[in-house]
C-alpha cells in the first residue's frame, strides 16, 4: 500500500518530464519558422508597445481570426523572455505539456483506471505529431487542454444526471457544475481560436441528449466569454470590429455544398494514410469504457474533424487544426492497447494477444527513438519547404536592422517581419493596399485602419524568402508581377534562400 501511493505520482512525474524535454529541447531553432510564429510575435511586440496592431493593420486583429486570449499570454511571456521565438515556442511547448497532464488527470477523474490514464498521458507524451506541433508556436495549443477539460466537464455532467435519475444522492448543483465547467472552458477557448466554435456542436448534442432544459442556459453561458469580448470591441472600436467580422464570417463555408463530402473525404483518406495514430485512436476510443464515456470521445473528437473538414483542409499547412484533437488519439490508442488485447486474449489466446501487445511496444519504442533523433538533430516535415531556417532569418535581420530607421518600409513574410526595427509589411498587403483582395485580405480596407503606406515603391527593403516562391506565387493574385518587378532591382544581401533587395529609388 505505501509503494502504490508513491508508485503513480513517480510514474506521472516521469511522464511529464519525458513530454517537457521532447518538446523543450532545442525548441527556438527546431523545427524551423512558420509564417503563423512571426503573426504572433509581431501581435504581441505591439502589444508591448501599448497597440493594437499587426504589421500594417491597426485598431483590430480580428481581420486576421486573431483573438485575444494567446496573445495576452505570449505578451506576459515576453516580458520574461523577451518578444523571440523562443518565449513563443516555450509557451506552447509548456501548453503541449500541459496537456499531457490534463489527459492523465481527465481520465483518472472519469475512470478511476490508474493504468489507462497513464498509459494515455504517456502515449501523448511520445505521440510524434503532438510532440512536433506543441514545438511550433501555434495559438491553437490552448486549446488542447481546454478541450479535454469541456470533455471531462460533459462527461461528469452526465454521471451525475445519469445518477439523479437512478434517485442517487447526486445534487442538482453538482451536475450544473461541471456543465458550467465545460461550457465556460469552451467559452475560453473561443476567446483564443474560432477554432473551439466547433465543440458547441458536442456539447450541444451531449446536454440535449440528457436534458433539453440544461442547453437553454449553458449554450449562452459557453458564447458570454466571446460575447464580452464582442462589446468590449463594439465600444472601443466598432467600425473596425464590423468590418473584420464581416470578412471573417465571409472566408466561412464558402465551399459549394455539392463538394463538401468530396473534401471531407480527402481530409480523411490523406490523414489514414500520414498518421496511423489516427486510425487506431479512432479504433480506440470505441473500445473506450464505460459505454458513456466512449459516445462522449467519439462526439468530441468526430463531429469536429467533420465540421472543420468538410470545408477545409486539415493536412500539410493546415494540420495545425488538428492539434486540440490529437489528445484523442493518444487516448484511443490507449484503450486499443488496454482493452483490445484484452480482447483479442479472450477469443484468439493468449499467445496471439501477448505477441500483438510485443508489437505495439516495439513500434512505439522505435517511433520514440526516432522522435528523440528528431529533437536533436532536426525535424523534417511535410511542409518544410515553407519554413524559413532561423539562420538565415537572423542574419536577415541582422543585415537590414543596421540599414533602417523606425519609419522606412520594409516588406518581408511575417516568419521574419517580426525582427525588424522598421515598418514592415508582409507580401499580401501592398497589393490589398491597392484594392485587390488576396487570400487573407479584403480588396476595401478602410483607410484608417492602414498605420502607413505600405505600396511596393515605398519600400526601403524587400526581403524574399522561400514562402514567396513556395506559397505567394501560386496562390497570391498579383505577388507574381510584384516579384518580377522586384527581382529587377540590387541584391544587396543575400543568406541561403532568403534575399535582400533594396529598391534604387530609396
Amino acid at each position: 500500500m505505501i509503494r502504490s501511493r508513491w508508485l503513480e505520482p513517480l510514474a506521472v512525474a516521469l511522464i511529464l518530464l519525458l513530454a517537457a524535454c521532447l518538446r523543450l529541447a532545442n525548441v527556438a531553432v527546431n523545427p524551423a519558422w512558420y509564417t503563423d510564429e512571426g503573426t504572433h510575435l509581431d501581435i504581441a511586440r505591439h502589444l508591448l508597445q501599448g497597440q493594437v496592431q499587426y504589421l500594417a493593420i491597426n485598431q483590430s486583429w480580428l481581420l486576421f481570426s486573431r483573438l485575444p486570449l494567446f496573445e495576452i499570454l505570449l505578451s506576459g511571456a515576453a516580458l520574461v523572455g523577451g518578444v523571440s521565438m523562443l518565449a513563443l515556442r516555450t509557451l506552447t511547448a509548456g501548453l503541449g505539456t500541459i496537456t499531457v497532464a490534463v489527459l492523465y488527470a481527465v481520465m483518472r477523474r472519469a475512470t478511476r483506471d490508474a493504468r489507462l490514464a497513464l498509459l494515455a498521458a504517456l502515449l501523448l507524451a511520445i505521440y510524434p505529431a503532438a510532440v512536433l506541433y506543441s514545438r511550433f508556436g501555434f495559438s491553437y495549443n490552448v486549446l488542447a487542454p481546454l478541450v479535454l477539460i469541456a470533455f471531462v466537464g460533459m462527461d461528469q455532467y452526465s454521471v451525475a444526471h445519469a445518477a439523479r435519475e437512478r434517485n442517487a444522492m447526486q445534487s442538482k448543483n453538482a451536475r450544473r457544475r461541471w456543465l458550467a465547467v465545460s461550457a465556460l472552458s469552451i467559452g475560453l477557448g473561443v476567446l483564443s481560436d474560432l477554432w473551439m466554435f466547433v465543440m458547441l456542436a458536442p456539447f450541444a448534442l451531449i446536454v440535449l441528449i440528457r436534458s433539453w432544459r440544461d442547453v437553454l442556459w449553458s449554450v449562452p453561458l459557453a458564447l458570454l466569454p466571446s460575447g464580452a469580448y464582442a462589446v468590449v470591441m463594439l465600444l472601443t472600436a466598432p467600425q473596425p470590429f464590423v468590418f473584420d467580422l464581416r470578412f471573417v464570417l465571409s472566408r466561412v463555408n464558402q465551399l459549394p455544398f455539392d463538394r463538401q463530402a468530396a473534401t471531407l473525404w480527402q481530409n480523411v483518406t490523406t490523414l489514414a494514410a500520414q498518421d496511423a495514430w489516427l486510425i487506431a485512436g479512432s479504433i480506440g476510443l470505441g473500445l473506450l469504457q464505460p459505454p458513456r464515456l466512449r459516445w462522449i470521445a467519439l462526439a468530441c473528437f468526430a463531429i469536429p474533424i467533420v465540421l472543420l473538414g468538410r470545408t477545409t483542409a486539415l493536412f500539410s499547412l493546415s494540420f495545425y487544426y488538428l492539434i486540440p484533437l490529437l489528445p484523442f488519439a493518444a487516448l484511443g490508442v490507449a484503450s486499443l492497447m488496454r482493452y483490445g488485447v484484452a480482447w483479442i486474449a479472450s477469443r484468439f489466446g493468449q499467445r496471439l494477444s501477448a505477441a500483438l501487445g510485443v508489437l505495439m511496444a516495439g513500434a512505439l519504442l522505435l517511433s520514440t527513438f526516432q522522435l528523440v533523433e528528431q529533437v536533436q538533430a532536426g525535424f523534417h516535415t511535410d511542409i518544410d519547404a515553407f519554413l524559413l531556417d532561423p539562420i538565415a532569418a537572423r542574419d536577415v535581420a541582422e543585415f537590414v536592422n543596421q540599414r533602417v530607421t523606425s519609419t522606412d518600409l520594409v516588406i518581408a513574410s511575417p516568419t521574419l517581419a517580426w525582427r525588424l526595427r522598421a515598418n514592415v509589411a508582409d507580401l499580401q498587403m501592398p497589393i490589398a493596399y491597392r484594392g485587390q483582395a488576396t487570400p487573407h485580405l479584403p480588396g476595401h480596407i478602410p483607410a484608417g485602419r492602414w498605420a502607413f503606406d505600405p505600396s511596393l515603391e515605398q519600400a526601403r527593403f524587400v526581403i524574399v524568402d522561400n514562402l514567396w516562391r513556395n506559397w505567394a506565387v501560386p496562390n497570391v493574385p498579383g505577388v507574381s508581377e510584384m516579384l518580377q518587378e522586384i527581382e529587377a532591382w540590387p541584391i544587396v544581401f543575400r543568406s541561403g534562400e532568403v534575399m535582400v533587395y533594396q529598391n534604387p529609388e530609396e
